[in-house]
C-alpha cells in the first residue's frame, strides 16, 4: 500500500510539473522550453511581461489622413494577418518611456507599440 501511494504521488507530481511548462505556442516560436522555464523561475517578471506584451503590447490605428506621422516612425513591418501574428517574431525592442509607430506594408495601419513603462503600469494595476 505504502509503494503504491509513493508511485501516485510521484505520477502526480510529475503530471503537475507537466502541466505548468505549458507554455503558449507563441513563445516556443521565439523561446526555447529550456529558456522559458528559467526565465520563469529565475526571472517572473520579465516572463509576465512578455506574455501579457504578446496580446497588449501594442495596437492598431488607422494611418491618419491629415496627419504628418512620417517623422514618428520607427520603421515598416509586415504582418498578413492583423487578428493572427506573432508579435514576438517582429523581433521589435520595448523603449522604456516612448512609444513607437511602425507602418504595416500593404495596409493603410500603423502598428503602435507600447513604451515598457505603460505595459508595467498596466501590469501592476
Amino acid at each position: 500500500m505504502k509503494a503504491f501511494l509513493i508511485t501516485l504521488c510521484l505520477l502526480f507530481s510529475n503530471f503537475l510539473s507537466a502541466q505548468s511548462n505549458n507554455f503558449d505556442q507563441r513563445l516556443l516560436e521565439k523561446f526555447t522550453q529550456d529558456e522559458l522555464e528559467n526565465m520563469k523561475i529565475n526571472n517572473q517578471i520579465e516572463f509576465n511581461t512578455i506574455n501579457y506584451s504578446m496580446d497588449h503590447g501594442y495596437y492598431f490605428v488607422d494611418i491618419p489622413k491629415t496627419k504628418d506621422y512620417n517623422e514618428r516612425l520607427s520603421g515598416e513591418v509586415v504582418i498578413n494577418d492583423l487578428n493572427n501574428f506573432n508579435f514576438l517574431l517582429l523581433n521589435i525592442d520595448f523603449l522604456e518611456a516612448d512609444y513607437q509607430y511602425f507602418k504595416v506594408r500593404n495596409m493603410d495601419k500603423l502598428l503602435v507599440v507600447k513604451s515598457s513603462d505603460h505595459i508595467n503600469e498596466e501590469l501592476n494595476q
